[in-house]
Formats: C-alpha cells, sequence, structure tokens
C-alpha cells in the first residue's frame, strides 16, 4: 500500500464512477437487486473497509444467496469474474461495448411455466430466467429442447440443482452442435443406455457420486475413439484403484500409448507394472539411492530398461556392479546399461561372461605386453586390437607368435597389425605354417617380404576399389 492514503470521510464524499455503457447496455435488462449489487461492489472496490460477503449483503438488506447469485449474473455477461467461492472473491472487469440480447417476455412464456413445474421447489428468479434465454438464443435451441435438457439435469441432479449446472450441460450440448430437439433426444437416450455401464463404474471409484455429462463424454470417447469395451474399462478401473474419472482418464490414456486393450492386455500391463515398480525399489536399494516418489525412476529407467530386455535379475547385477565401482546414482547405471545394450550384453549370464572374458584378456594382454617389455595395465586400445586379430580367426598362439616378432619395435602393436595381416592375405592360421626361422628373423626387420606392387598396378587396385567391401 502506498504511505498516501485516503481518509474514510474522504472516501465517503467521493465518487463512484459508472460507464455509461453499463447504463445503456445493460441497467434495463437487469433486476433491480442486480443493479444494486453491481453499484454496491463498485462503491466496495474503492473502499478500504474489510467487507465480506455477508457484512456486502446486510448492507444492501440482501440475503447473501441473492447477492451470490447477482454477481453471477453479471458473470454470464462478462462485466467481471467469479475468482473464488469460498472465500467469495469477485474482480470487475470493463464494461465492453457489446450490446446484451434483450428478450420478448411473451416469446417464452410456455418455457417458464412448464420450466417452474420441472423445478417446483423453489421459486425461478428472473436472472435465471434470462440466463436461459441468453443461451438458447445464442445458439438457436427450441425451448422444447432446451426443456429437455433441464428434465436431464434434474433427474441427474434433484430438483434443488443449480441453473450454472443447466448452462454447463447446454453448453456442452452446444459445442458438440447438438441443438435441435432430435439430436439432443438422441444424446439423451444414448446416455440412458450408457447409464448402467457409467453406474458400474462409479460403483468401482466413487460410489457416492453420480455420472455427470462430463463423465458420459468421457466413456464415449473410451469406447468409440479409443474402442475400449466395458469390461476392458471395468479392469482398468479393478487394477489401477483409482478414485475419480479423471484419474481412470488418464489411466485409460496411458493403456492406449501402451496398446494394450483387451482385460487380459490390461491385467498383464498392471501385473507388469507392479513387477516394473518392485524392480525399481530393488534397484534403489542396491545402489543405496533413496528417492522419495518412485514414479520418476519407474518411468525415466525401469522401464525402458526393461523394455530393452532387462530383467529385475540383471537390473539388480547391474547395480551391484555399479556399486562396487563407485558410480552410485541412476544415471550412472543408465550410462553402463547404456554401454551393455550396444554390446548386445542383456542377460546375467551374457554379462557375466563378458565380464569373465574380459578379465581372461587382461590376462592374456598384460603377457602380450610383458613379451614386447611393457609395463602397464591394459587400455581399451588393447582389448580392440585383441578383438580384432580374433577376428581376423587368428588363435591367441599366433597372436603370441606376432607380438614375439615385434619386441623392440618403437611401435609394437601397429607392427603386429602387419605382420597378421601378412599371414591373413597368406594363409597363415597355424604355427605350423609360418616362415622358417631365417624368414622370422626377415620378418622381424621388414615384416614380410611380400610382393611389391609398381605404382600403375597400386593405380589399377585403387580403380576396383568400389568392386571391395572390408
Amino acid at each position: 500500500m502506498s504511505f498516501c492514503t485516503f481518509s474514510k470521510d474522504f472516501n465517503v464524499n467521493s465518487i463512484t464512477s459508472i460507464d455509461n455503457k453499463f447504463i445503456d447496455m445493460y441497467l434495463p435488462i437487469a433486476t433491480g437487486d442486480a443493479v444494486k449489487v453491481y453499484l454496491y461492489g463498485l462503491y466496495v472496490c474503492k473502499s478500504e473497509d474489510d467487507i465480506t460477503l455477508e457484512v456486502f449483503a446486510q448492507n444492501i438488506n440482501l440475503d447473501v444467496d441473492e447477492v451470490r447469485n447477482c454477481f453471477k449474473f453479471w458473470e454470464e455477461f462478462g462485466l467481471l469474474n467469479v475468482i473464488s467461492e469460498s472465500p467469495f472473491t469477485v474482480k470487475y472487469l470493463p464494461v465492453e461495448a457489446h450490446k446484451p440480447k434483450k428478450f420478448n417476455p411473451e416469446k417464452y412464456t410456455g418455457f417458464n411455466k412448464a420450466l417452474q413445474v420441472l423445478i417446483p421447489d423453489r421459486m425461478i428468479t428472473t436472472n435465471e430466467f434470462s440466463a436461459y434465454f441468453s443461451i438458447m438464443e445464442e445458439h438457436s435451441i427450441k425451448p422444447e429442447a432446451m426443456l429437455m435438457i433441464i428434465k436431464y439435469c434434474v433427474d441427474l441432479k434433484g430438483k434443488g440443482i443449480s441453473f450454472r449446472y443447466v448452462l454447463k450441460v447446454a453448453n456442452d450440448f452446444a459445442s458438440r452442435g447438438i441443438t435441435t430437439q432430435s439430436k439432443i433426444e438422441k444424446e439423451l437416450s444414448d446416455y440412458t443406455i450408457k447409464s448402467a455401464d457409467l453406474y458400474e463404474i462409479f460403483n468401482l471409484i466413487s460410489p457416492t457420486s453420480k455420472p455427470e455429462i462430463d463423465d458420459l463424454n468421457m466413456y464415449k470417447k473410451w469406447t468409440q475413439d479409443m474402442k475400449y469395451s466395458k469390461n476392458a474399462i471395468i479392469t482398468a478401473c479393478t487394477k489401477s484403484k483409482v478414485k475419480s474419472m479423471t484419474k481412470l482418464d488418464k489411466e485409460i490414456s496411458n493403456l492406449y500409448s501402451a496398446k494394450k486393450f483387451s482385460p487380459e492386455e490390461i491385467d498383464g500391463y498392471y501385473k507388469e507394472k507392479k513387477k516394473i515398480v518392485e524392480i525399481a525399489y530393488s534397484i534403489n536399494k542396491t545402489l543405496s539411492v533413496y528417492t522419495e516418489v518412485i514414479d520418476p525412476v519407474v518411468e525415466n529407467y525401469v522401464i525402458p530398461w526393461v523394455n530393452k530386455g532387462y530383467d529385475e535379475d540383471s537390473l539388480v547385477f547391474i547395480a551391484n556392479y555399479c556399486f562396487r565401482k563407485n558410480r552410485r546414482t541412476l544415471e550412472g547405471m543408465n550410462e553402463v546399461v547404456e554401454k551393455l545394450y550396444k554390446k548386445g550384453l542383456i542377460t546375467v549370464n551374457s554379462i557375466a561372461e563378458f565380464i569373465k572374458s574380459s578379465t581372461q584378456d587382461d590376462e592374456f594382454i598384460k603377457k602380450l605386453l610383458s613379451i614386447v617389455g611393457i609395463s602397464r595395465r591394459p587400455t581399451d586400445f588393447d582389448r580392440q586390437n585383441v578383438q580384432i586379430w580374433r577376428g581376423w580367426r587368428f588363435s591367441d598362439e599366433m597372436i603370441e607368435e606376432a607380438v614375439s616378432l615385434s619386441a623392440g619395435k618403437n611401435n609394437p602393436f601397429a607392427y603386429v597389425n602387419a605382420i597378421l595381416s601378412e599371414w591373413k592375405a597368406s594363409d597363415i592360421y597355424t604355427a605350423d605354417k609360418i616362415p622358417s626361422t631365417i624368414a622370422r628373423a626377415s620378418a622381424k626387420t621388414s615384416a614380410f617380404k611380400s610382393q611389391t606392387y609398381t605404382k600403375q598396378e597400386l593405380d589399377d587396385l585403387i580403380d576396383n576399389i568400389d568392386d571391395v567391401e572390408f
């Protein structure tokens, strides 16, 4: 609040401005009470007193419900917003320059009488009548069709129904192009047919509630657009244990994304989901990771891993490996999983065999390093070399022979590549086919004296390179 303020007496002697558009366009169609509420509300907007809805109503000699209904009447015309019901809070808006429709009371005389018969427990207010007239005029809904909508709402909610709910249903029908008596009759007939199914679903998720028009629309979306059967939806209710139609709608959408449609598929989906949650807890426990909510772990990590083919045994095995290697985060484990997946290592046995083989390979590489007089730990480059040489169909014995011939070279393993390449070209894959000692000694200095090519011959080979696949 600014350091400069008006005194209470100053405010009392001040002026409350009224937009002329309000006087010209809105005042003629409103009741005296509605105008009184609007004007006093303008005054309160400038007041610094703490005026509650109850005090407001008392000051203008109206009931609280009457004041509330008058504010909502003006909300229909866009003059204000009711931004909160509890505590009741209103925000005034600028008066728009569009002229509200005026209605001929005689046009709706029959409608008014029939409406009062449908809701005999209370008198229909002028504001409520005006709201019905407005929506009928706006969407070209005939009075007979509007009465069908109102009767449907009364049957659903009881005779104490709020006209706000009726307007909501009517607007929903209008938004879907259901405005004629025949279309409304068909829609309500369709609801009657499906209401038994809806009540069966409601008994599972919210036994004390009754289905509404939005619920019917959701049910139609599931059954007509998504092609789910009633039994499939009931299975989703039972297995998910949700307690509202909104949450059930989310579950159905998840099932649709997962391509699970039949009751059997849905049952399997939730069994698998339960198992995946258990796996997530096991992984967190093994990694010594705590997460307050398990769902992000399931969605971001476990489900993608399972979809790759990893099961609980393999994932817990990997988690244990990550814990021992001090990679004790889900992201760290995910990096390990991605590397294993690229190598085609998914099951526990395949991963274990790979680790065992890698351990044996490292021992073999240490032996090769020792032969050429190098003292260090094996690297990924060394492991790749060994795999390549084995891929050329050379045994470890032959690799050792080639390494022995490379001892003393500045770049011994590059020399090994040259030796093995020559042997491969000469189809030498066993020790008995290795050249004599003299040939070996020659190989140590020349990497085998194989055929030499002239520049022209090499150029000819390059011309034919497209016909060769490496």
